[in-house]
């Protein structure tokens, strides 16, 4: 087991790394806004896990990778905790209260390092102070797996999964530290860091498919919709004498396949067919945009935040809607 130990150590940081420079390149050729906050949480994740190695592989403990390693780990949270609120806003007192929580507990904890590093303070202050860094962290990061994984019931497949998955990741993560934390001696057992390892090997891959799901996997999650979508293909010639019910079913069925929050049709005439997650003035700021979305994916501003878009032509009689 001893033996396994760094060969797994050792893993985990290529692994996590592998993973940080894969979000930041996927991040890069996207540029979503909200999405930025998920990638920096798990970029954060990799340059601390691999600091991390490097201390323990070469035996350096410099106060200047220490600090980077705690700022980026207590920030890595609080980027899940914005991303978190780009999605599901949080009200601006518990935004402050988390803020001044971090803040609080990484000075505090540095504080406390650095005089015991000075010789000033004894080495269980340090043990202390990162109790409640840890505590922080975890619910930082314990708060949005929890409300990610509750919010994903009543969403479509795609993003439902891709918020499991998340959850799934951070919250192995955080049980890791608690048990590390709880666990006392019991942490240091050989065969116990073997599974931990593991676990940590697991992770990795769940916060990979969060980010971003190959297609593969996008289409087996999607394997469901497509059954649903296949019996409402059957049902058209029932609900062709009414195009209100037939363009709202049609409108459900997209945004389920591609995961959409809201969606919008219109006719050739620019007339609104059918709407799903937006409101009247919403659905006006599309309309004045339609001749400028261009055909697939695009990202527009609206309503004063960065969305994702797809527009796509409809076969209609006379001029295609949209």
């Amino acid at each position: 087991m001893k033996d396994l130990m760094p060969v797994l150590e050792n893993a985990s940081a290529i692994a996590f790394v592998a993973l940080g420079v894969v979000t930041a390149i996927g991040w890069a050729r996207r540029r979503n806004g909200s999405l930025g906050w998920l990638a920096l949480a798990i970029i954060l994740l990799s340059i601390v896990s691999l600091l991390g190695r490097i201390t323990s592989l070469f035996h350096v403990n410099l106060g200047l990778i220490n600090v980077i390693s705690i700022v980026g780990f207590v920030g890595s949270g609080y980027a899940l905790l914005l991303y978190r609120s780009s999605l599901i806003p949080i009200s601006h007192l518990w935004h402050a209260v988390a803020a001044v929580a971090v803040t609080a507990a990484t000075g505090g904890f540095l504080a406390v390092q650095a005089l015991v590093t000075a010789g000033v303070a004894p080495l269980s202050l340090e043990t202390a102070a990162v109790i409640p860094l840890i505590l922080v962290w975890s619910a930082t990061v314990g708060e949005p797996a929890v409300r990610f994984w509750l919010v994903a019931r009543s969403l479509p497949p795609v993003l439902a999964w891709r918020l499991r998955s998340l959850s799934l990741g951070f919250a192995g993560i955080v049980a890791i530290l608690m048990f590390a934390v709880g666990a006392g001696s019991l942490a240091k057992n050989p065969a116990v860091g073997v599974v931990i390892q593991l676990i940590v090997l697991l992770i990795v891959p769940l916060l990979y498919v969060s980010f971003s799901p190959p297609s593969w996997l996008r289409r087996q999650w999607r394997s469901s919709e497509e059954e649903g979508l296949r019996v409402f293909m059957q049902d058209l010639l029932l609900l062709a004498g009414d195009t209100d019910v037939l363009a709202g079913r049609a409108l459900e069925w997209a945004m389920r396949l591609v995961g959409g929050a809201a969606a919008v049709a219109f006719d050739g005439d620019g007339a609104m067919l059918a709407v799903r997650g937006l409101d009247v003035a919403q659905v006006e700021e599309v309309r004045r945009g339609l001749a400028t979305f261009p055909d697939g994916v695009s990202q527009r501003d609206f309503s004063g935040s960065p969305k994702t878009l797809i527009s796509l032509p409809i076969a209609t009689v006379g001029e295609a809607g949209r």
